[in-house]
């Protein structure tokens, strides 16, 4: 018959003990937040599959982590969230993170995972040279991006943001002046180099240049700056009535700046029944073959009421242009209109319409026609919305 040995008991105790709070302190961790990988543009009919993370930090006394990296660091792990989306109506979202946009609109998106939620905006856009934005790739690099922002302001301020969500890669931060020049821009910092390529009105691609490697992105721009135009062996129309030959006078300079060619073919006291009637549009298309159209149509028009009449004119007129990209310059209406400019708006391409009905620019002695003056600042605001609308 065995002894009983209760201090050999107490030891086997005393070690399971030990042993367990040593398991305790391995897998606890300390959460700070959770987050949603940012998308901020989705084009309408466009899907995405959302990804969530947790961030935490591991504890002091966890000697795992210790001898892994110091244990003020902070990680990341995946998650799996509870979705929702603030408008049904322009998107969709099941439950494993699948978002697909319906129409163009705002909403928000949210993300709840024990304790602790966040939330992201979305814009659904009518069109994206890609799906979403923004998008990150990696070449060389073990560092991978977790969010980017870019921002131009009107005073050129440039304010350019890269976070990689850990301590061994160190997030780039860049604030300066943009030049006043054409694409490539090129930026220094710490040694490594921020490289903005090419525009399409606010969506921006380029490359962040580091020691072992590159990040390209193509990312939505803040702010209210404007990015330069390439119009490069482009070759523009701008015709309509009168008002398109005073604008031609300052946006020749900047068609040719951007490395286009601007052909300027008004035609003087026409209206758009008149430009229908005579299939006008398609017989300039047909002579000069633009790349890019901008028409300047409709001051002849400002106290007709037969809008009826007027709305099939302007949808046989966009008709004819086809799918070139075009942009209609609304007249710069010096008395309240009948309802023209709402006419061409509703019926022209969604967000290629410019409203000149606010136009506070010098007048001539007709007081409908803008000085040489007010044709410059016009057409300056003009340049301007397209550079942002691409």
């Amino acid at each position: 018959m065995k002894a009983y040995r209760p201090h050999l008991a107490l030891l086997y105790l005393l070690t399971l003990g030990v042993f367990l709070s040593s398991c305790s302190r391995v897998n606890k961790r300390e959460t700070l937040k959770i987050g949603i990988n940012r998308i901020t543009h989705i084009a309408a009919g466009q899907s995405v599959r959302l990804s969530a993370y947790q961030e935490y930090k591991q504890p002091s006394s966890d000697l795992d982590a210790a001898q892994a990296a110091p244990a003020s660091e902070i990680r990341r792990e995946a998650i799996s969230p509870k979705w929702s989306v603030s408008d049904s109506s322009l998107a969709s979202l099941s439950e494993d993170g699948t978002l697909t946009a319906l129409k163009p609109g705002p909403f928000t998106i949210k993300g709840a995972w024990q304790n602790y939620e966040d939330e992201i905006a979305v814009q659904v856009v009518e069109d994206l040279p890609v799906g979403y934005l923004p998008q990150l790739s990696t070449r060389g690099t073990d560092c991978q991006p977790q969010a980017i922002a870019l921002k131009l302001a009107t005073d050129r301020t440039l304010q350019f943001y890269l976070s990689f969500g850990n301590d061994r890669c160190q997030d780039v931060k860049v604030k300066t002046i943009a030049p006043e020049e054409p694409f490539p821009w090129k930026f220094d910092f710490r040694g490594n180099t921020l490289e903005l390529t090419e525009s399409r009105g606010l969506i921006v691609t380029g490359n962040v240049h580091l020691d072992d490697g590159d990040v390209s992105f193509t990312v939505w721009s803040e702010g209210d700056g404007v990015y330069p135009v390439s119009l490069k062996n482009k070759t523009v129309l701008l015709t309509g009535d009168s008002m398109s030959e005073g604008i031609g006078w300052s946006m020749k300079k900047k068609v040719e700046a951007a490395g286009g060619r601007l052909i300027i073919q008004p035609w003087y006291s026409s209206t758009t029944v008149g430009w229908q009637a005579e299939g006008r549009m398609r017989e300039y298309v047909e002579r000069y073959n633009p790349d890019i159209i901008f028409l300047a149509l409709g001051s002849n028009e400002i106290f007709t009421t037969d809008l009826e009449t007027r709305a099939k004119s302007v949808r046989q007129i966009t008709a004819e242009i086809g799918d070139r990209p075009a942009y209609w310059i609304g007249p710069p209406s010096w008395k309240p209109d009948k309802g023209i400019v709402r006419v061409i708006e509703e019926n022209f391409r969604p967000g290629h319409f410019y409203n000149s009905n606010d136009l506070a620019v010098p007048r001539g002695k007709d007081g409908a026609h803008p000085t040489v003056e007010g044709y410059k600042s016009w057409t300056e605001l003009i340049w301007n919305w397209y550079a942002r609308i691409g």
